[in-house]
């Protein structure tokens, strides 16, 4: 799908967006068509909503996005509309508009893992997360529930689902202990992540974000921030606990529990790739990341993290 000039302008009109000057589509994803657009007022990012069947969710995510604009989180805001709504019908599909905010992916160092830290720390002791009981696409359930596709899927990958049932049941004691919870982003990886140098702008793209057990919002930006060359970095690690634990100190089954949650936070990835690409369609780069984590956990497995210094 590609939108020509005249319909963007006519979306950005209900925002009261005027003299739009180019719309430039930045890559797609599975949900949504973006644009980063010039206005008279600055610059934006024009969202099409593909998927229908998620416009309960994007209200989950405006709701939380607006809760997070009262407590100053860093993160891209959306734009109201004329009528003060902030997903609006067009004649190409349903439209949100967001701040652009400017900057770049970050370079992985101390500097820039523990701004991240520092931030999801906050969001993580967000007052009102009971108003927002989304649960995480990446649960113990779905795993299961993927499981049970495996006998019949269209693609088989003799070399994935057994790994993967095992995994499965290894973790299953471990992620199901009564931990603290909260909002979490759920997905904070370095392409959702705005720096200008080593300054944080903004973490964005809410859409996975949900109540869960805040150490996984730990394993997973561990994931995302703290590996090179597929192996854990004590230096990068290390910062973001540091920087984490000021905030937010973590208890002591959470400290214990941490080299198992980041072998879940690997897992539920592997969960994500199968259960809505793999087991329908070959696709090598998918299977390729599939494998990646297959062997990070692997290794995670046979080594001992190194020593936290908090």
């Amino acid at each position: 799908m590609k939108l020509d000039i005249d319909q963007i302008r006519n979306g950005c009109n209900q925002f009261n967006l005027s003299g739009l000057k180019s719309a430039i589509p930045l890559s797609d994803g599975f949900a949504n068509l973006n644009y980063k657009i010039i206005t008279d007022q600055g610059y934006f990012l024009y969202r099409v909503c593909l998927q229908q069947s998620n416009i309960k969710l994007i209200h989950w995510e405006i709701e939380l996005l607006l809760s997070l604009q009262r407590f100053d989180f860093p993160t891209a805001y959306m734009l109201a509309s004329k009528g003060g709504d902030y997903l609006i019908d067009t004649d190409h599909g349903k439209v949100m508009i967001y701040e652009f905010k400017n900057g770049h992916e970050p370079l992985l160092n101390p500097a820039t893992v523990g701004e991240i830290a520092k931030a999801l720390a906050r969001l993580n002791l967000f007052p009102d997360w009971h108003r927002f009981s989304r649960k995480n696409v990446i649960n113990m359930d779905n795993c299961i529930g993927l499981i049970e596709k495996f006998k019949d899927a269209p693609v088989q990958y003799p070399e994935v689902y057994p790994y993967f049932k095992d995994q499965t049941l290894f973790l299953k004691a471990f992620v199901q202990k009564d931990l603290p919870k909260g909002i979490i982003h759920g997905d904070c990886f370095p392409d959702n992540t705005i720096f200008q140098g080593d300054r944080l702008v903004a973490i964005i793209d809410f859409e996975e974000g949900c109540v869960d057990h805040l150490l996984m919002e730990i394993g997973m930006t561990i994931n995302g921030f703290c590996f090179v060359d597929n192996q854990i970095d004590p230096v990068l690690m290390n910062a973001f606990l540091r920087e984490y634990n000021r905030i937010r100190p973590l208890t002591q089954e959470e400290l214990e529990l941490l080299p198992l949650y980041i072998q879940w936070a690997a897992h539920g990835m592997i969960s994500w790739h199968l259960k809505y690409y793999l087991i329908y369609k070959k696709n090598y780069k998918q299977l390729k990341r599939v494998m990646e984590l297959m062997n990070r956990v692997k290794i995670l497995k046979k080594t001992r993290l190194p020593q936290i210094e908090m």
